[in-house]
């Protein structure tokens, strides 16, 4: 495991759209992950977008990023293995969807909108493959 600390949680993004909202209609959720690279190794960003719609409208979408400090044996580990492994960015990922959900809970509270609950996401066919790079990261985190 690569040691690290979560160093800050962003809500980039949310909108609710309750007036479209059909009780008791099905609820479909699409979610897509992106993961960012410090140039020094020091710091991943996990981005998650969520949007949840019923016959085709829009009900909810939630973008949530949280920033993965990285202590120096992570770093280390990954400047040797020229990748951040596949199973490092889903526990990352699920550390998002968790987070994404409180959010969505949290922000829905008052509304009819908070009996629709972010369901359990299978990353493992979300997310496939290593974040691999030469040298450099070409997805880069901007200060």
């Amino acid at each position: 495991m690569i040691p690290y600390r979560i160093s800050l949680i962003e809500t980039k993004q949310f909108a609710i759209f309750p007036d479209k909202f059909i009780n008791g209609e099905n609820v479909n959720i699409d979610t897509n992950y992106n993961f960012d690279l410090k140039s020094d190794f020091s710091q991943i960003r996990c981005t998650s977008n969520i949007k949840f719609t019923q016959q085709e409208n829009l009900i909810l979408i939630l973008e949530v990023a949280c920033h993965f400090d990285i202590a120096q044996d992570g770093i280390d580990y990954i400047k040797n293995q020229n990748k951040v492994p596949v199973d490092f960015l889903r526990y990352m990922a699920t550390i998002v969807v968790g987070t994404a959900r409180g959010i969505i809970h949290a922000k829905t509270d008052t509304t009819v909108l908070n009996t629709i609950v972010l369901p359990p996401i299978n990353l493992v066919d979300a997310i496939k493959e290593d974040l691999i790079f030469e040298g450099l990261s070409e997805n880069k985190i901007t200060e």
